[in-house]
């Protein structure tokens, strides 16, 4: 049977770490060894990245043995937009195992993320995504902001969202959820607009 577990980047089991290594690179071949990503962090700490993985298998009796079938991250930081400063969480690495895919695993893994975001104390969540894929994260919760362009980088080093296309000619859009009281009553701040993160030069989460 399948459980949604979540780990604090830096305690992420190492079992579960390559596991979870496993279906990025099959997402995303970075063309290094096991060993050397086993050496990094999944994610940049510096946003409390926070993993989520769909296991299969006993964690406590056999960890060793537990198959990751899908995986992602929700990184967060604080965000000042129209003025106002607001907890921001995101979803980042959504990935499911190549030879797990097609049966619901990412659906499933991104719905409990959905809660743990509802649940938590950001303000909002805000992510993107290739157009195409922007129906699933609707199905899980989320909001299409159609005018909204999420901005990473820094303020000297902007990357913006919309800049992006992939090789596939997708374009970027955004996606959000408001948690907090706060964030729902200036909802339309973020209609129409441009949201910075500030991140890391290069970062879009």
């Amino acid at each position: 049977m399948a459980n949604v577990v979540a780990f604090r980047e830096p305690d992420l089991p190492p079992p579960l770490k390559a596991g979870a290594i496993e279906v990025l690179e099959g997402a995303w071949p970075s063309g290094r060894s096991l060993e050397q990503r086993m050496s990094r962090p999944l994610a940049n700490r510096d946003y409390a990245p926070v993993c989520m993985l769909l296991v299969e298998g006993d964690l406590a009796a056999d960890a060793q043995h537990a198959q990751v079938l899908a995986f992602l991250v929700i990184p967060t930081k604080r965000i000042v937009h129209a003025g106002r400063e607001y907890i921001a969480s995101g979803l980042s690495a959504v990935s499911t195992h190549p030879a797990h895919r097609a049966r619901g695993y990412g659906s499933r893994l991104v719905r409990a993320a959905y809660e743990t975001l509802t649940s938590s104390d950001a303000d909002l969540a805000i992510f993107t995504c290739d157009e195409p894929l922007a129906p699933f994260y609707e199905s899980c919760g989320f909001t299409l902001m159609p005018t909204t362009t999420v901005v990473g980088g820094t303020r000297e080093q902007p990357f913006r969202s919309d800049s992006i296309v992939s090789e596939e000619g997708h374009r970027k859009v955004t996606l959000m959820a408001a948690i907090s009281d706060t964030a729902r009553a200036r909802w339309s701040d973020f209609e129409d607009s441009d949201v910075y993160l500030e991140l890391r030069a290069g970062d879009l989460w």
